[in-house]
């Protein structure tokens, strides 16, 4: 007999018969004891998960949250690697992977003790602490949405840089602004005029705004121009040392480089060349369990259902260099 069953035959009963107030309410306490001592299925309304991270990701694949409490873990173990977080072909990638408790699973587990990451990704657990409950999801699919962004750390928005986006939402780079046309666009290229003094050393922050100078008042930010004082000598050739930073061929008795002095002229004899370009690759990795997320015991008890779960997000960056 189901305790569905046993409430509903309750109810008809005291539809049926008249009673008075108090026996209606030792009837609902009744019901309520009832059902906190059913055997049955038994449905929490959350997880305590909420402000855990995910740790660093181990072993082939394994993922996991460790509760505020330190005695529960919620893990996924993908037959997957690592890289799946930063091999990407396109700006948003999707990938999906069913639960099947073999090679694709979601597990929560109490622990009669605080437990610790050496408990997930060594390749023997040790023996405590010891697994007092352990619950996982029969069915479901683990989806991973990970978003590429590329960044020059300049400071300056990828829209102030002409940033353009195809009709797809992804980035169109062929079609984005490239002020100094080497190939690469603004928005990665830590020097926008190629003249080997970064873009961040080239305007002021006032008040946490930026503000862009223009030494020679052409209504060309220097960063953007690759004459500075405008005195027809490129920035890059001012470098008179040929270290490659012309911002520190400072002439005695001057506070400013000579690249930013109209009156001097002098060039360089000694050419560095231009700098490598380097700039990040961000990926931001959303975890979520789709198609209905359960967790059930040995005993097909169920503790946990609901249609979607959040598990968490992961950020992994990259360094680029060319």
């Amino acid at each position: 007999m189901t305790i569905n069953f046993v409430i509903n035959k309750y109810v008809l009963l005291l539809l049926k018969f008249k009673i008075s107030t108090m026996q209606r309410i030792f009837f609902f306490i009744f019901l309520v004891t009832l059902v906190a001592c059913d055997d049955g299925d038994f449905v929490i309304e959350r997880l305590v998960f909420e402000n855990s991270e995910i740790a660093p990701a181990c072993g082939e694949l394994t993922l996991y949250k460790i509760a505020e409490n330190g005695t529960e873990a919620l893990i996924i173990e993908l037959n997957a690697s690592a890289d799946i977080f930063t091999t990407t072909e396109n700006d948003v990638d999707t990938l999906t992977f069913n639960i099947n408790n073999n090679a694709n699973k979601v597990i929560y587990r109490i622990f009669d003790d605080e437990v610790s990451s050496s408990y997930f990704c060594n390749d023997i657990p040790p023996t405590a602490p010891l697994v007092i409950e352990e619950w996982t999801a029969p069915s479901g699919t683990i989806q991973i949405v990970t978003t590429t962004r590329e960044d020059d750390n300049d400071g300056i928005p990828a829209e102030e840089e002409g940033i353009v986006y195809a009709e797809d939402g992804t980035i169109d780079k062929a079609g984005s602004q490239d002020s100094d046309g080497d190939g690469i666009p603004d928005y990665i290229d830590r020097d926008d005029d190629d003249d080997n003094v970064f873009t961040i050393d080239e305007y002021d922050v006032v008040d946490g705004a930026n503000v862009y100078t223009d030494t020679d008042g052409d209504s060309t930010p220097d960063y953007l121009d690759n004459d500075d004082d405008g005195d027809g000598t490129l920035t890059i050739d001012e470098d008179l040392d040929g270290d490659g930073n012309p911002a520190n061929d400072v002439q005695v008795g001057n506070n400013e480089p000579n690249y930013l002095i109209s009156s001097l002229t002098e060039q360089t004899t000694n050419v560095f060349g231009r700098k490598k370009n380097e700039y990040q690759r961000l990926y931001s990795s959303t975890i979520k369990i789709i198609d209905g997320f359960q967790l059930e015991n040995g005993n097909q008890e169920i503790k946990y259902d609901v249609p979607e779960y959040l598990f968490g997000e992961i950020e992994n960056t990259e360094a680029i260099s060319e």
